[in-house]
């Protein structure tokens, strides 16, 4: 597929994903905890509860950890989401379903760094795997990548696979691994496409290392 065509298919998508929120529905399992450094909690219903290892996630959960602390979530098809110290991350929808050949993850990543390395949901055909930031959406095809505040703009690293970056004022493919793209605000295009230099990719990742 080309890198127009993804392009054009993922500017398509920002029309529906902030037209209107996402419908709630019960508030199912879609992973747990499997790491923790210091403290993290979860609003679930008006409910702030205090995370373990073990703990299960919801559908509808907003996580939000604390100073010097890294979060670990294992989605139910293998998705790993990163979260970083002083960070937010809403999950708004999850679906994996196998036998339909059918999946959706749409986070909101309110606050903070955080990595998002794609489990079997990649491999389905009819997927949907979306992050939105206030500076625009992350689209993910079968991916490893990073974003968050880097060098006083919300930048994002690809590390592996393919991701698109874009907002209603456009967009941007990342396609080769070490490439990052800069959003400075929601109302400006992302910027052009760049290799990050180990320093600056070394220090994104550190952001969400386990010490």
């Amino acid at each position: 597929m080309s890198k127009n065509l993804i392009l054009a298919i993922a500017l398509a998508f920002i029309a529906a994903f902030s037209a209107a929120p996402y419908a709630r529905a019960v508030d199912s399992e879609v992973g747990t905890v499997t790491r923790i450094q210091n403290s993290a909690n979860v609003t679930r219903q008006g409910k702030f509860l205090e995370l373990q290892v073990g703990a299960v996630v919801r559908e509808n959960d907003e996580i939000q950890s604390g100073p010097d602390a890294r979060v670990e979530i294992t989605f139910t098809d293998g998705t790993k989401l990163t979260i970083s110290e002083n960070s937010v991350i809403a999950i708004d929808k999850f679906l994996f379903d196998p036998d339909a050949d059918v999946g959706t993850i749409l986070l909101r990543a309110l606050q903070g760094p955080f990595r998002f390395i794609t489990g079997n949901i990649g491999k389905l055909e009819k997927k949907q795997i979306e992050v939105q930031s206030r500076f625009g959406v992350i689209g993910v095809r079968g991916t490893d990548f990073w974003a968050g505040p880097s060098q006083n703009v919300y930048g994002v690293l690809l590390l592996k696979g393919i991701v698109t970056v874009f907002n209603r004022e456009g967009g941007r493919i990342l396609s080769v691994p070490g490439e990052g793209v800069n959003l400075k605000s929601a109302n400006e295009p992302p910027g052009e496409v760049t290799v990050w230099g180990a320093a600056r990719a070394q220090a994104a990742l550190d952001t969400v290392a386990f010490k």
